[in-house]
């Protein structure tokens, strides 16, 4: 991997982290149209990638962090929402690993397009109330699928809550919060899976093109998750939408029609 290679990822993981568009899709992607090897030996640079776009929603979201850990109830109903991941992660891997395959990756990304059209153009606004139970673990149970890649993990899990009645600045603030935690915690799975690993964690890849990775990501991330929250704001939500379903025929035929 050369550094204009891990500046290219950078600025990819930085733009479509926060977008509902699938940042790991993009990431895969962006690897096949540089000639670009995908495999575990890339898995720490995508690592510190992802740590890259966390740093920055953790800067951004810190006071909501603060009032989200302060209140009790709030601390239980996002452990519920992070309990369906346990057993998507650990009891389906082969189920998941299976559906990672990159045959199946315009597939999911056009599920994503689904989820979205159908919360854009049918979803009422209920009025504003406290997480329901019920609400949560939807939106956790969606969480969990999206450790397939193609499908958004910010796009189904805000596309879920707004399908429930929750606006969309409102749902997202939720997603994101929630996908803290869970990030967190995948990235502390593959890190000591990487550890114990015979080979070394910087065999493949130069110390140069970490540092470029994370930064780059991180520095992006901090306007694109500004940017993600204004489009909430004003509901332009729809562009997404066709976007995911360009980019999924296109995948389509990438793995199928080339």
């Amino acid at each position: 991997m050369t550094t204009l290679h891990a500046l290219i990822l950078g600025i990819v993981q930085g733009l479509t982290e926060f977008f509902p568009v699938s940042s790991s899709a993009h990431l895969r992607l962006a690897k096949w149209l540089l000639g670009i090897p995908d495999g575990e030996h890339l898995l720490f640079f995508d690592l510190l990638c992802h740590s890259g776009t966390l740093l920055a929603l953790i800067l951004y979201l810190r006071k909501d962090i603060l009032i989200a850990l302060a209140n009790i109830r709030t601390v239980v109903l996002f452990t519920l929402a992070l309990t369906p991941l346990i057993p998507a992660y650990f009891l389906l891997k082969p189920v998941r690993i299976a559906l990672s395959n990159p045959a199946y990756l315009g597939y999911f990304l056009i599920v994503t397009s689904v989820l979205l059209f159908v919360a854009s153009k049918w979803a009422k606004t209920k009025d504003s109330s406290p997480p329901k139970l019920k609400d949560v673990l939807c939106i956790g149970s969606m969480q969990a699928m999206a450790l397939i890649p193609g499908i958004s993990r910010s796009g189904s899990t805000i596309a879920t809550a707004r399908l429930l009645g929750w606006r969309w600045a409102e749902a997202a603030r939720f997603s994101f919060l929630l996908a803290i935690p869970a990030v967190l915690g995948g990235q502390a799975l593959e890190i000591l899976k990487a550890l114990r690993s015979s080979e070394s964690l910087f065999s493949h890849v130069p110390l140069s093109s970490y540092a470029i990775g994370f930064l780059t990501s991180f520095i992006i991330g901090l306007f694109s998750v500004r940017l993600i929250f204004w489009i909430y704001e004003k509901g332009i939500v729809s562009p997404f939408a066709w976007y995911c379903l360009f980019l999924g025929s296109f995948a389509l035929w990438m793995h199928h029609g080339s």
